[in-house]
């Protein structure tokens, strides 16, 4: 449940003899309930790798598997939250989180104990019937990951989900996102241009290279949670991950 590969992924945009490629021959496996950052500079194809394990957008070349499955489109086992919430202004916390229970048309009853068990989750209880305009920029993102994660998708897409906030909030959220994470273990796809950000939260971070984004590494992050940034052992994984981005820099 939840497995993800992605075999010789390419991406390419426009009309023959005016092309622009962002991705070429993208290969890397996610484990069930892996947690994945997608490193790399603005640019370099991020994004459009998520979109495309979304099903938003469809290769030009190669095949991306889920549970064995290709992706031919979007599907209820893979939900994203994006940087900008993409909330329900005239709706309440509580219906923000039930439209996709909706959408596929739970009973009242089910849609009601889902959606609560999921604000208790995220920690928004008593805010359900508050309206998006209402919460701070970290509480309305937790709103948009209770709403992903209550249609019970095997893979979670995380696009830059802390981008928007300052740096407390940002820190404040991602040890929560890791406190979510590990009481409802799913696969997890996240794109960051954060070095640390990609050490504190994943199991696996991929880097990707300047455009066309290729992988220029795969790396497992062995260290124990919590992490401890001033460790020996954090601090050569940050600058090692700084070298790679720098030399694509230069590159």
């Amino acid at each position: 449940m939840g497995r993800v590969s992605l075999a010789g992924v390419s991406k390419t945009y426009g009309d023959p003899g005016q092309t622009v490629t962002a991705l070429t021959n993208v290969s890397f496996e996610l484990a069930d309930g892996e947690f994945c950052a997608i490193l790399g500079h603005s640019g370099c194809g991020k994004t459009t790798l998520l979109n495309m394990v979304a099903g938003f957008e469809t290769p030009s070349a190669g095949i991306i598997r889920v549970e064995d499955q290709p992706v031919s489109g979007p599907g209820w086992e893979r939900t994203m939250v994006f940087q900008d919430y993409a909330l329900f202004p005239w709706a309440t916390v509580r219906q923000n989180v039930a439209f996709g229970l909706e959408m596929k048309k739970l009973p009242a009853d089910a849609r009601a104990a889902i959606v609560d068990h999921h604000l208790d989750l995220v920690e928004l209880t008593g805010f359900a019937d508050r309206y998006p305009d209402q919460l701070s920029g970290g509480m309305r993102q937790r709103v948009a990951i209770a709403r992903a994660l209550a249609v019970s998708p095997r893979v979670l897409l995380m696009d830059e989900p802390f981008g928007a906030l300052d740096d407390q909030t940002r820190r404040y959220m991602q040890e929560e996102l890791v406190r979510i994470w590990r009481r409802e273990p799913k696969t997890v796809m996240l794109v960051t241009h954060s070095i640390d950000e990609a050490i504190l939260l994943a199991d696996k971070i991929v880097v990707l290279s300047s455009r066309p984004g290729r992988i220029k590494q795969v790396l497992s992050v062995d260290l124990e949670r919590p992490r401890d940034e001033d460790s020996p052992d954090y601090l050569a994984l940050k600058r090692y991950l700084r070298g790679l981005i720098h030399a694509e820099t230069a590159a």
